[in-house]
């Protein structure tokens, strides 16, 4: 029983140990690679802050960082991760007891440091001018000492007419190393025994001769952290480097700023180290690691410039984001750009700012301070301002606050003053007033323009809307004057009008042509026959019975009142009588015996007929720039109608009729409303004495360049018709069917194009 109990307390304790090892372990959840600008970061996320140790490379090829998580257990993890990164190959994770091992393989062995950032913890790789060792030239080792670091506090940039300068602040001395390197040129200088508590850092110039500076710790932790500058040449130049009260100061300048001697120097042998000790250092700052540098509004409104692009005055210099896009497009973003006609142009320098919940008046303050205006609010001015601009023009910056809280401004000289819009307005519209009764004041001028190329009441009309109240304008239509009375400010903006609108309007003669081709074919095959015989005791042919004793066939009987169209013939007519058209061109047989009692007669008529005809219609007409012309020719054609006892006579067109409206563009195009109709009068098939109208027409809008031809339309039709008369049944008789039946076929063709010219009168 004893031995149970035993057994039962050591799991108890066991199970309460175990409990306390996970209470106590962090949960490790995620590790992402963030690749940047200048570095690349490696964070762990876990559920409380880690403790790391033994962290450093345990292999040069390929170079591979080890470190030790202290009480960690990863949750969901891969063992083996490939983040797709250009610095980190692969990621293992591997549990090592109640610790965690950690494992990066890379790609180049580079320069880190280890951040913590609340529960995360960040592992940072410097990447530019990677160096997995580096040099302490030893003049300078006397220098440093570890009690002795010093922090990077700020960086400043000072641009003038013919140079750029660079103010770093630091917290104490530093010595310092400078070296070039070529292709592409740039300047680098390393601050020993300096620490720089923030990312790396990149900060676009374009003044001088400098394009870009880029700010990092290139070397962290003991004995010596190193912090490189490093400064991007358009090409290699003069620079200045020089001790300030509060740090270091480096100047750059420009080719055309550069006096050549007359005498070349003696080239340098021997690059030696500069060795700078900066006096009246300042208390260090404190610890920014986690603090990214961007503009912020604090509960206290304290705000803090950023200036992309250096200016006359001293500004501080600001990081851009990581995220930078080239070069190229960068320089484009600070192009001013106008989005629609009616937008305002900025031109002021670049600021970034980031507010919440600001007072309107400190953030006008703010900005005016920074364009160094002086600043008037009106009693009215109120609000509360939150945004987040990055990279913009203050005037923009400035405008957009302002909007955003229904105020305006008025800038005079350099005094900015601030009031709510319809304060404003009203302003404008007293100004307005005044300066109307201050012209109406003015003396009465009398002018008379005569005008050559425009009607005076047109131009008339067009210019009222420009006098004022004193103003008038009378017109003589015999000479087509204006008569104008006004003060001597309106006069000089009617003449204007009157200058451009009394021009002459350029004339465009049109040309159209309408071509019909018509191509005709007619085949036509007749036959007409016909019999008579007589059996007569007359004769001596009569039958040899009593009934019937007289037989008479006559096949030329035709019905009363049907006239036949045959040649004619010995019996009068025929009996199968379908004949073709043709008068001319037929052949007739008669055949009989002796006694004439009985006779055949047959008739073959045959026709052919082809035709080809043109014909081409071509009305031109001139009319001047945007004025509609109309030319018609032909016939009116008389309509009688009875109605009541009443003939009522009226006319309809049988003619070719052009209109148009050409507007001449600025490319020297023409843009033309056509409307063609080409109506005639069809004599050969009249309805009641009266001809029907065959209609051809068009209305189209087209764009022709000035000379050149194009076809508005065109029809193309084909008519192909087969006629057979016939007698029924007999027709299908083989051979002897031909007999009975006659043919006739018509084939036309019809083609209509039209064509039109537009020519600009010089």
């Amino acid at each position: 029983m004893k031995r149970k109990v035993c057994w039962l307390i050591l799991a108890t304790i066991n199970l309460i140990l175990v409990s306390a090892f996970l209470v106590q372990a962090a949960v490790l959840s995620k590790i992402e690679v963030k690749p940047g600008l200048l570095s690349t970061r490696v964070i762990l996320t876990a559920d409380s802050p880690i403790q790391v140790k033994g962290l450093s490379y345990v292999s040069e090829t390929p170079p591979v960082l080890s470190m030790e998580l202290v009480k960690a257990r990863p949750v969901e993890l891969p063992a083996t991760m490939e983040p797709g990164s250009r610095l980190v190959r692969n990621i293992r994770v591997e549990p090592l007891g109640e610790n965690l091992r950690i494992q990066m393989q890379l790609k180049d062995k580079v320069p880190f440091r280890l951040l913590v950032e609340g529960s995360q913890t960040v592992l940072e790789f410097n990447e530019f001018l990677r160096a997995a060792s580096y040099q302490i030239d030893p003049a300078m080792t006397a220098l440093i000492r570890p009690e002795n670091q010093v922090s990077f506090a700020d960086l400043n940039v000072k641009s003038e007419a013919d140079k750029v300068s660079f103010l770093i602040n630091l917290t104490g001395e530093a010595p310092l190393q400078t070296f070039a390197l070529e292709n592409p040129s740039r300047l680098v200088v390393d601050l020993l025994n300096t620490s720089f508590p923030r990312p790396s850092q990149s900060y676009q110039v374009g003044r001088a001769n400098v394009e870009k500076v880029r700010v990092a710790q290139f070397k962290a932790g003991d004995p010596c952290p190193i912090t490189r500058l490093v400064f991007d040449l358009k090409d290699a130049g003069w620079y200045s480097l020089d001790s300030t009260p509060r740090g270091l100061q480096i100047s750059f300048y420009s080719p055309e700023a550069v006096v050549v001697a007359e005498k070349p120097a003696e080239p340098v042998k021997k690059t030696e180290p500069v060795k700078t000790a900066l006096a009246n250092a300042m208390p260090a700052p404190e610890d920014q690691s986690n603090k990214k540098p961007a503009i912020k509004v604090e509960e206290k409104t304290e705000i803090q410039p950023v200036k992309t692009e250096p200016a006359p005055a001293e500004s501080k210099a600001e990081p851009e984001p990581k995220a930078a896009k080239p070069q190229a497009q960068e320089k484009d973003q600070f192009k001013p750009r106008v989005i629609q006609a009616a937008e305002d142009k900025y031109s002021g320098e670049l600021i970034s700012l980031k507010f919440k919940d600001a007072d309107l008046r400190d953030v006008v303050l703010f900005l005016a301070d920074f364009a160094g205006l002086n600043v008037i609010f009106d009693p009215e001015v109120r609000g509360n301002v939150t945004c987040n601009l990055q990279e913009v023009p203050w005037d923009q910056a400035l405008e957009i606050v302002l909007r955003q809280n229904r105020m305006g401004k008025v800038i005079e000289g350099n005094v900015l003053r601030i009031a709510p819009m319809s304060t404003l307005s009203r302003e404008d519209e007293d100004l307005r007033r005044l300066k109307e009764s201050k012209e109406l004041a003015g003396p009465i001028q009398v002018k008379t323009v005569t005008l050559s190329y425009s009607k005076a009441r047109d131009v008339q009309s067009l210019l009222k809307s420009r006098l004022s109240k004193s103003g008038e304008i009378v017109i003589d239509e015999r000479t087509n004057t204006l008569i104008i009375s006004e003060v001597r400010d309106r006069m000089e903006l009617l003449d204007k009008l009157i200058s451009v609108l009394d021009t002459p309007t350029p004339q465009v003669s049109i040309e159209a042509r309408i071509v019909e081709a018509t191509s005709t074919f007619i085949r036509n095959l007749g036959i007409q026959w016909g019999y008579k015989g007589v059996i007569d005791p007359f004769y001596g042919n009569q039958t040899a019975i009593s009934f019937p004793n007289k037989i008479l066939a006559d096949g030329a009987m035709i019905p009363q009142g049907i006239v036949t169209k045959g040649i004619g013939g010995p019996l009068g007519g025929y009996a199968i009588n379908l004949p073709a058209p043709a008068f001319n061109t037929a052949v007739g047989f008669s055949f009989a015996n002796v006694l004439d009692t009985f006779r055949l007669d047959v008739a073959l008529s045959a026709l052919e007929t082809s035709g080809n005809g043109r014909i081409i219609s071509s009305p031109k007409v001139t009319t001047q720039n945007n004025q509609a012309a109309e030319i018609v020719q032909g016939r009116q054609i008389p309509v009688q109608t009875v109605a009541n006892f009443t003939v009522t006579t009226r006319y309809v067109n049988a003619a070719l009729e052009l209109r148009a409206t050409p507007q001449i563009t600025a490319e020297g195009t023409i843009i033309m409303n056509i409307e063609i109709q080409n109506n005639a009068a069809d004599f050969a098939n009249l309805v009641n004495g009266i001809p029907p109208i065959t209609t051809q027409s068009a209305k189209t809008t087209v764009m022709v360049p000035d000379g050149g031809t194009t076809v508005i339309g065109g029809i193309y039709r084909t008519e192909d018709s087969i006629t057979r008369e016939r007698v029924p049944y007999l027709h299908s008789i083989p051979v002897l069917g031909t007999l009975f039946r006659s043919f006739a076929r018509t084939k036309q063709n019809r083609e209509l194009l039209i064509f039109i010219t537009p020519r600009i009168i010089k």
